[in-house]
């Protein structure tokens, strides 16, 4: 495990970062699944993440396993939800990815524990997020780390739904104040 670390990704690697998304696409494919495609995310969304400082990179020795996006960006979708924390503001997590050669050893998790902790050190007071109808394992892996479903959402061109999800924050006494 030494050696693995989480963080900002870097414009020189937007090329072993998209070849991480094409396998993941084959993978979701393979598996009737067509959340991802050639389309997106592409190379111009990913570059736009880095860009802005929003994409986290998981590094096991020397490489790139897995990604994720945190933002403040919400689907005009989110409107319609039900959410259990109205107060804000509300961190986005977008674009979770593990490289299929290594997933299941746990990356994952780590990839959201470092969501809620950047979350929760610059005041958050939750955590949103969607994933596809058709992604079983996410959708058992979010429950199990206390995201509570929210509803559902479409969005154009996709063939099923997107159950959404939420983690409060804001209970512990927190507050997000920083330590």
């Amino acid at each position: 495990m030494s050696g693995d670390k989480i963080r900002n990704a870097r414009r020189d690697e937007i090329g072993a970062i998209m070849e991480l998304i094409a396998k993941c696409v084959q993978v979701m494919q393979a598996g009737g699944s067509d959340q991802w495609n050639e389309s997106y995310p592409n190379q111009e969304v990913i570059s736009e993440d880095v860009d802005n400082g929003t994409l986290y990179a998981y590094e096991e020795q020397g490489a790139i396993a897995g990604i994720i996006v945190l933002d403040e960006e919400q689907a005009e979708q989110y409107d319609a939800i039900d959410w259990a924390e109205g107060q804000g503001p509300h961190l986005m997590m977008h674009r979770l990815a593990v490289h299929p050669e290594v997933q299941g050893k746990g990356i994952a998790r780590k990839l959201i524990a470092f969501a809620e902790e950047h979350a929760r050190s610059r005041g958050y007071t939750s955590i949103r997020l969607d994933t596809y109808a058709k992604n079983a394992r996410a959708l058992a892996l979010y429950p199990s780390l206390g995201y509570e479903y929210r509803g559902v959402v479409d969005f154009p061109g996709r063939t099923a739904n997107f159950s959404v999800f939420e983690k409060v924050l804001t209970a512990g006494g927190n507050n997000g104040q920083a330590s």
